[in-house]
């Protein structure tokens, strides 16, 4: 699993331990869990770590691309209908987030460009939410 920090953190005036820190820096919605755990020298004890920031509300869980893309087609199909497969085709296309973004951004414009401008702009709204 990959995390990310919470860009608002509950807790306002928490003061980490350095094993905390270490492991809360490594969670930058790329690494692994498996590449925290080796990257902050703390072995197995960086799972507990992360567990308990987890359970702060510090850090987030990041969606993988599949779970994104469905989030994007199933508002592509309800705004657009029947139009929307061509698009839906090119974001089921996407195998990371990266990738997924830059075509969901694509589309977004091209919806807004070509077939209804509303859906094009929901769209646009959803995709910078889903991807800070």
């Amino acid at each position: 699993m990959v995390f990310r920090r919470n860009p608002n953190p509950p807790e306002a005036g928490w003061k980490p331990s350095p094993e905390e820190w270490r492991v809360y820096t490594l969670c930058d919605g790329r690494r692994t869990e498996e590449e925290v755990a080796r990257e902050s020298g703390l072995g197995e004890e960086a799972y507990l770590v992360l567990a308990t920031l987890l359970k702060r509300g510090l850090i987030l869980p990041v969606e993988g691309p599949k779970e994104l893309c469905r989030k994007l087609t199933d508002l592509l199909k309800q705004r657009l209908g029947p139009k929307a497969e061509p698009f839906v085709r090119r974001l089921e296309g996407c195998e990371s987030r990266e990738s997924l973004e830059e075509e969901a951004l694509r589309v977004a414009l091209k919806v807004k460009l070509t077939l209804d401008r509303k859906a094009g702009e929901e769209l646009e709204k959803t995709i910078r939410e889903l991807f800070r």
